[in-house]
């Protein structure tokens, strides 16, 4: 039995790889950016805010698929609504003017999927080994967000 609890928990091996192969876009235009080139600047930005904007779509997307699959999870407002939130989110943060608070967006858009994705696990929507990942990637995409920001503070403009 208690085998059968431990694989709903353990993180599926392609999951794990796949999710942590995604966070590879999110660290390179940090680490463009700590090489010091500043003609590097615009272009490691508009690289990680477009996969950032993508990547939110997707766990919106998660939701949207979860909606229609069925079973005890029947679609309704609230659960659409979410889904179609991050990519309406990204979209927007992509407007701003301002690369600092574009990337603060990001983060708080990231955190906030995340609290979503914590509660639609402890309510049984998705396995307990979703809820695990999604912990591991956020706090990956987050350092990489902030690594981004702390190498070019100074260089960040619009």
């Amino acid at each position: 039995m208690a085998g059968a609890a431990d694989s709903k928990r353990e993180i599926p091996k392609p999951a794990l790889i796949l999710g942590l192969a995604g966070l590879i876009p999110f660290f390179a235009p940090a680490l463009g950016l700590w090489s010091g080139d500043p003609s590097l600047i615009h272009n490691a930005l508009i690289m990680q805010f477009g996969y950032a904007a993508v990547i939110l779509s997707f766990l919106g997307g998660v939701h949207w698929g979860r909606a229609l699959a069925g079973d005890a999870c029947t679609p309704n407002w609230a659960r659409l609504i979410w889904s179609v939130t991050p990519t309406t989110l990204g979209w927007a943060l992509l407007l701003l003017p301002d690369a600092k608070v574009i990337l603060g967006g990001f983060a708080v858009a990231f955190a906030l999927a995340f609290l979503v994705d914590r509660k639609a696990v402890a309510v049984g929507m998705f396995p307990a080994w979703y809820g695990r990942l999604r912990k591991l990637l956020t706090i990956g995409v987050l350092t990489a967000l902030i690594l981004t920001l702390a190498a070019g503070y100074g260089a960040i403009a619009v």
